[in-house]
């Protein structure tokens, strides 16, 4: 029987653990390695990439919706990122034939919002993940593509204000910590004899493994980075140049890496716990994006400090278990898998 590749590096933790607990996993979509059947003796379970039973199917639902997320953020007293919601053409029409949403139809709220706050902007779809389709604009022109690809990806598109600082993950599972750990941009450090590949490789060790450096060297960030710095891939960095790759959101799929916080702050745990319940949610991920304090502990800073850019209903360890985290990652999905499969 050919073996079957996981659709993802949390899958494939996720089935490391299920089999040490007993479990048999039989892939029921080898083509893309995301829906497995996992029995033991007359049990039976299965795994659908990496959502789990953990959580309440409505609560997820909430946190797949950004906008409406933000919404009861906000009505809790948290901080989140200023948004307009633009409805791609053709969707969610009466049932008569009329528009229920006019107002919100096409580009008018991100124009509005555009008029008032200026720009740069950030654009992304109201249900996406990895960072896919997001981007930053700066003119009216690249909005209007900006938010034409996010619609190919949902029928929302967001155009939100950015929010300067790093980010912080944390994850929670029934109100305990599970993970945390802060996302920055890649920032490559000249050496006068490296090009920026051979940069990249030394820096992320994920940059060895050819599909993920493929994907990550054919993303805007990259791309646009070296582009605006008069660089190429190949390009040879002077000795002490430093070269950060600029993005909007530090998605790990991106250009980004992530460092374990192995001590994190008691409130920063209280704080999370509090979302998770605002949310209805067991199991989560929740980013926050934190001010840069120069010469500071950035995690000393009071929570009022925080804006609540994301809440993940099924938040993945896979890329922060190649980034130095491997045990840690391990034991937190472990926690989830035991009692997914309980």
């Amino acid at each position: 029987m050919t073996e079957v590749n996981p659709g993802s590096p949390t899958i494939a933790l996720r089935l490391q653990i299920a089999r040490e607990l007993g479990w048999r996993a039989r892939c029921l979509d080898p083509e893309t390695g995301w829906l497995w059947l996992l029995e033991r003796g007359e049990e039976s379970r299965v795994l659908h990439g990496a959502h789990t039973r953990i959580n309440d199917h409505a609560a997820a639902a909430l946190a797949l919706d950004k906008s409406h997320t933000a919404m009861v953020l906000h009505h809790f007293g948290l901080r989140v990122p200023e948004s307009a919601r633009c409805l791609a053409p053709g969707v969610i029409l009466d049932a008569l034939g009329g528009d229920p949403f006019p107002g919100q139809r096409g580009l008018t709220q991100a124009l509005a919002l555009a008029e008032r706050a200026g720009y740069p902007l950030v654009v992304k779809p109201n249900r996406g993940s990895r960072g896919r389709g997001v981007r930053l604009v700066v003119d009216e022109a690249s909005l209007a593509a900006a938010v034409a690809e996010a619609w190919t990806i949902d029928r929302i598109a967001l155009v939100q204000l950015p929010v300067s600082g790093f980010d912080l993950r944390i994850d929670v599972l029934d109100g305990e910590l599970l993970l945390a750990y802060v996302r920055r941009p890649l920032e490559l450090v000249g050496d006068g004899r490296s090009n920026m590949i051979e940069l990249h490789e030394r820096t992320d060790t994920r940059a060895l493994e050819p599909t993920f450096a493929a994907k990550l060297r054919a993303s805007a960030p990259w791309i646009e980075t070296l582009r605006d710095a008069g660089l190429s891939s190949d390009s040879v960095l002077e000795d002490g140049r430093r070269i950060e790759f600029q993005t909007t959101i530090f998605n790990l799929h991106r250009c980004c890496v992530g460092e374990l916080v192995r001590e994190l702050p008691e409130h920063w745990l209280k704080l999370t716990t509090q979302i998770a319940s605002h949310m209805g949610l067991r199991h989560a991920g929740v980013d926050l994006r934190l001010p840069l304090v120069p010469g500071g502990d950035p995690l000393a800073q009071p929570v009022e400090h925080a804006t609540v850019l994301e809440v993940n209903a099924s938040p993945a360890v896979g890329q922060i278990a190649k980034l130095g985290g491997a045990d840690e990652a391990l034991a937190a999905e472990r926690r989830v898998v035991t009692l997914a499969l309980g």
